[in-house]
């Protein structure tokens, strides 16, 4: 059994908020479910993947950790994926008036801007 610690920090911009953030642990299904004996934010496990929901990072909750023990080695537990939202893009892109192709006639117009995560992975 290996004893895990998984760990988030600051963040360097402390204007950025993350939202529904989910780290996902691989932890297989030979020997048992995984043991969690600290956990900030929730946690569920099924299908041999232990996942971690936290659902604000920002400067009010800018560290956080989960420490578990599973059956297997330190390799046995990559590569972990992580995903969440954020109501803000990293650079501060705004959206100045819309018009019709070939005019310059504008269109009323709104816009919301969010990121979402793709694909991260630690490997």
């Amino acid at each position: 059994s290996s004893g895990i610690n998984a760990e988030y920090g600051e963040l360097q911009d402390f204007t950025l908020e993350l939202f529904n953030v989910l780290v996902s642990i691989p932890v297989g299904t030979q020997g048992g479910p995984p043991t969690v004996s600290q956990c900030d934010g929730s946690y569920s496990q099924s299908h041999g993947v232990l996942e971690w929901t936290i659902p604000l990072v920002d400067k009010t909750n800018s560290t956080g950790t989960l420490e578990f023990s599973a059956p297997g080695s330190a390799d046995s537990f990559y590569p972990v994926n992580v995903s969440f939202n954020m109501h803000k893009p990293y650079c501060d892109i705004q959206i100045q008036g819309v018009s019709v192709a070939g005019t310059d006639k504008a269109v009323p117009f709104t816009s919301e801007r969010s990121v979402v995560t793709e694909q991260y992975t630690i490997e």
